[in-house]
């Protein structure tokens, strides 16, 4: 490509970025080609709504975004949730092992449960005592994913977390099936 024609397209390029960046004065973008009342809306480059959207464990993006794939690796759970998770799989994994032996199966069924719950909302930490509950007592790995997956679909649907903890553990403790916990 010619160096006239590169520089062409640069100055294009330049002039485009330029149209849309903020005016003199102005700290926050806001889309172009909106009505007086739309832009009006946008607080600090914010769509509306943004600061009213149910953020997901460890997500700084808004649910619709995100559904749409639209977030990018920006919208990847934190760090410290990420660190808090590890170190809790991780946990979980060594008890799993040597304090109770249990076979990789269920091992493997019970950190992928845990994991899943927690990315899906539960608190960490009742993820990890629900999954520990559901070990010690052998549940199949189908049984856990059940219990932990009821755990995930409670956190969607706003079940106070003590709330959740205490009707997986008082079932599995009377010894009610798994996918009659998940299902109540």
């Amino acid at each position: 490509m010619p160096r006239r024609a590169l520089l062409a397209i640069i100055a294009t390029v330049v002039a485009a970025a330029a149209a849309l960046a903020p005016a003199s004065g102005d700290t926050a973008w806001v889309p172009p080609r909106l009505s007086a009342a739309e832009r009006g809306e946008w607080q600090d480059g914010r769509p509306p709504g943004w600061s009213e959207a149910a953020r997901r464990v460890g997500r700084d993006c808004p649910p619709g975004l995100a559904k749409q794939g639209r977030c990018g690796p920006g919208a990847a759970p934190t760090g410290a949730f990420e660190n808090d998770l590890r170190e809790a799989l991780e946990r979980l994994r060594r008890w799993a092992r040597d304090t109770i032996r249990l076979p990789g199966p269920l091992m493997d069924s019970m950190l992928a449960g845990v994991e899943g719950a927690a990315r899906h909302g539960v608190p960490l930490d009742v993820a990890e005592r629900v999954g520990k509950a559901a070990a010690e007592r052998r549940l199949t790995p189908l049984g856990i994913e059940q219990i932990t997956r009821a755990l995930a679909y409670g956190a969607r649907h706003g079940v106070a977390p003590a709330d959740m903890e205490a009707f997986a553990g008082n079932g599995l403790a009377a010894g009610v099936p798994p996918e009659s916990i998940a299902l109540g």
